[in-house]
Formats: structure tokens, sequence, C-alpha cells
């Protein structure tokens, strides 16, 4: 599948620099115990709470290198109106996710017993966010938006115009194509950490296939022109997206052909 190659990918990215044990059983449940508890909290007047709940889930995982989700609860505290943008606080939080980096002195938290935030294990497809500076992160918070979607909400359209990135951080969303004569080919699916939308973001040609919330989910949104400056000082994730690319368009294709060989066969037997 397309997206354990963009597993592998990311992961040899950072094999030299990181030693990182196996995940946690549990990993996603944690991360996703500790929002839908402050979203609780949050929901039935508890600010405070709910707030301190976030603040210790984005340190955490700052600590861990994990820093699109660390960005994501930070654009959430900041939509509950608990501070300034994120945009204003950019170089302020990145300063501090760097130095809980440090801190840690493992881009993913070591096995301590404890409980802990955890990545989610899908985190390890955009692996390469863990190496920024605190420059990059500050440029990184200050590119993005939150998004969420309802279930079944389409968050990219095949055909349309639009340079804009994603990064998973909740949810799982579906990757299908048109073919023709009305019908849709299934290329997969997204969930936590998985980049999608690079084709048009490196290319400026149309959407390639039509992304659709399959659960309710949440995205950050970078858009293309708000992040080239961040992306030239990231050389390691313009080669890993042109790389994406490119094995996703060779995946593309066998699709294609192998659902015409099945037309074919349909037909003889017809």
């Amino acid at each position: 599948m397309v997206f354990e190659f963009l597993k592998k990918k990311l992961q040899s990215l950072t094999s030299d620099a990181v030693s990182a044990p196996e995940p946690r059983p549990g990993a996603a449940a944690d991360y996703e115990e500790r929002r839908a508890r402050a979203e609780a909290l949050h929901e039935k007047g508890e600010t405070a709470e709910a707030v301190a709940l976030l603040e210790g889930l984005a340190a955490d995982l700052a600590g861990e290198g994990s820093f699109p989700l660390a960005v994501a609860v930070r654009h959430q505290l900041s939509s509950w109106g608990a501070g300034p943008p994120a945009t204003q606080t950019a170089a302020r939080d990145a300063e501090e996710m760097a130095r809980k980096r440090e801190e840690t002195g493992v881009v993913r938290a070591r096995q301590t017993g404890k409980a802990s935030a955890a990545i989610p294990e899908g985190l390890e497809r955009s692996r390469f966010f863990a190496e920024m500076t605190k420059e990059e992160i500050a440029g990184f918070i200050a590119s993005t938006v939150r998004r969420t979607f309802r279930e079944g909400e389409i968050v990219l359209e095949q055909g349309k115009t639009g340079r804009d990135l994603y990064i998973v951080t909740r949810g799982v969303l579906r990757v299908e194509a048109a073919v023709g004569e009305g019908r849709k080919l299934r290329m997969g699916v997204l969930m936590a950490g998985d980049v999608f939308g690079e084709v048009a973001f490196l290319t400026g040609r149309p959407r390639t296939a039509t992304v659709l919330a399959e659960t309710a989910a949440e995205c950050l949104e970078i858009g293309g022109e708000a992040w080239d400056g961040v992306l030239a000082g990231l050389p390691r994730v313009r080669q890993v997206l042109e790389e994406v690319h490119q094995e996703r368009a060779r995946f593309a294709a066998d699709v294609i052909v192998e659902e015409l060989r099945r037309k074919r066969e349909k037909g003889r037997e017809g």
C-alpha cells in the first residue's frame, strides 16, 4: 500500500538520529482519550480544567517530537479563546516546544512506565517534522490552520484546483478516484500523521483524487503560498513529498490497470 511506503520512507530519514522504542499498546487511544476528555470538560463549562489538560498534552507531544499533533492542540486552545491566535504566539510556542523536546533527550518519549501522551503509530508517517528547529516550528505553526470535517464531508475534490497540503491529526479519511462512467475506485485510507494533497502542492495541477471524511476528522491545512518559505528551509520535506508523489502516481496507475483488466474479464464472462 502506498501509505506504507510513506511510513517506511519517513522512518528511514530519522533512523540514524532517533532510537525509538516499539510503540506502546493503546498509544492512539491515550492521545484521543485526553483530547476527548478536555473537549467534554469544555462543553460542561469547566474551561480552566480543559485548558490545563490540553496544555499538558501539547507539552508532552512536543517532548516526543510530535509537532503536527502538538500544533493541532495549540490551534484548538486558540479556538476556545484560551489565548491569542496561534499565529501571534508562534515564536514563543515554538521555543517552548523545542525546549520540551530537548528536555526529553529523545524524539520519542522513553518507556518510563508512567502515564504520558504517546505518539499514535501513524505519526511515524510525518516523522520528518520531529527534527525541525525552533524557527522552522514557528513557521510551521504560523502557516497552518486547524480544520475539522464531519463524517462524509469532502475535503478535496478530484479535478479542482488548490495548493493546500494537509496532515491528518484525528479521524479517518477515504481516498477515491473517478474512472469514468460514474465509477469510483477506492484508493485507500488516511489516518493520523498521513500527508495528502502533495500533488497539487508540488505541481500546481488539479487534484488527482477525492478525499472525504470517513469519520469525523481533523487536519492541519498548510497553504501553498504561506508555506513556501518554510518548505525552502526543509529540503527533507520536499524530497519526501516528491517521492510520495511519484509512488502514488505509480500506485494509481496500477489500480486503474487492474480495474480495466477486471472489466475486460467481466465482459468476456457476459
